[in-house]
């Protein structure tokens, strides 16, 4: 670990249930999180939620797998994606009711899943959000964009994930024609003013009060997104201070215990570009080599203790 990374080490003894909340067991991601548990002595089951059904009867909460047995832990690791996300979240919920602790609770994941709800939090906290504008009806919020943004702008499906429904619009007929698309399949967007820095952005991971890793992407030739999803090249770096301090930020006006926080620089700003309540890891291991995994599993260890 580095200088910045060692405010998180925790000590863990004894026995603790920990399950990992998932509609994908089969990612390598979650491998990891079996691996960091094991090496820390702790049994960890992953659980996938499709497989599992809320229930709320009697005023209780329980958690239920396929053959209606009830599942308990002390801790619940949620790695919610775009798959059923609310159904998984309701298993979080049961699981939680059921009296397990989670280092990131529904409600915040819920903001963190919504590009607007972000920004929204994150600018109620004082933090720098590219200026951003939401709406349903094509005409009027291509019209708002234009005069209160300019061009060129970014359209965001509002529950967007790995540069997957990002659009850069150069002109108002652009605009026009994919705000006009996106509404006939009702797909719902924010628009956000272009920060011509966006070819490079950082990822600081977050877990506690602490950045655990971070590295810097840049896009491939011909991409204007950065993000390892679209192919942008990742290496360590070694976060400012203030941008420490903007992460760690971010991550405490969404109530997030555990995400990664995308930065870009407007200038000399750094700027939160997206907030991930469920982050992925392994570009950033193989970039740094620092275990993220033990990280966050040491994390979510100290939120049951």
């Amino acid at each position: 670990m580095n200088q910045y990374t060692d405010q998180v080490a925790v000590s863990y003894h004894g026995a603790m249930d920990l399950l990992l909340l998932t509609a994908r067991p089969d990612l390598r991601t979650n491998q990891r999180f079996v691996e960091a548990a094991s090496a820390l002595g702790v049994d960890m089951t992953v659980v996938d939620g499709n497989a599992t059904t809320a229930v709320l009867a009697d005023g209780r909460m329980q958690l239920m797998d396929r053959e209606g047995t009830a599942l308990s832990a002390a801790v619940v690791i949620p790695r919610i994606g775009n798959w059923r996300p609310e159904s998984l979240l309701a298993a979080l919920e049961a699981a939680l009711g059921s009296g397990a602790a989670a280092p990131n609770h529904p409600e915040a994941i819920r903001i963190g899943r919504d590009h607007w709800a972000t920004v929204g939090a994150l600018a109620a906290a004082g933090l720098p959000v590219a200026p951003t504008v939401a709406g349903a009806d094509p005409e009027s919020l291509a019209a708002t964009a234009n005069d209160v943004l300019g061009f060129p702008v970014v359209v965001k499906q509002r529950r967007s994930r790995m540069g997957v429904g990002v659009i850069r619009c150069e002109t108002l007929a652009h605009l026009e024609g994919v705000l006009d698309s996106l509404w006939r399949v009702g797909d719902e967007v924010v628009v956000q003013r272009w920060i011509p820095g966006g070819q490079t952005s950082y990822r600081l991971l977050v877990a506690g009060q602490a950045v655990v890793a971070a590295a810097r992407f840049r896009a491939r030739d011909g991409e204007w997104r950065s993000n390892s999803a679209r192919g942008g090249a990742a290496e360590s770096y070694e976060p400012q201070p203030e941008e420490i301090e903007i992460a760690v930020a971010a991550a405490a006006a969404l109530g997030l215990g555990q995400c990664g926080i995308d930065l870009v620089m407007d200038g000399t700003t750094p700027v939160v570009l997206e907030v991930n309540p469920t982050p992925g890891f392994l570009r950033l291991e193989e970039a740094t080599g620092i275990d993220v995994s033990r990280a966050l599993v040491e994390h979510a260890l100290s939120c049951g203790v």
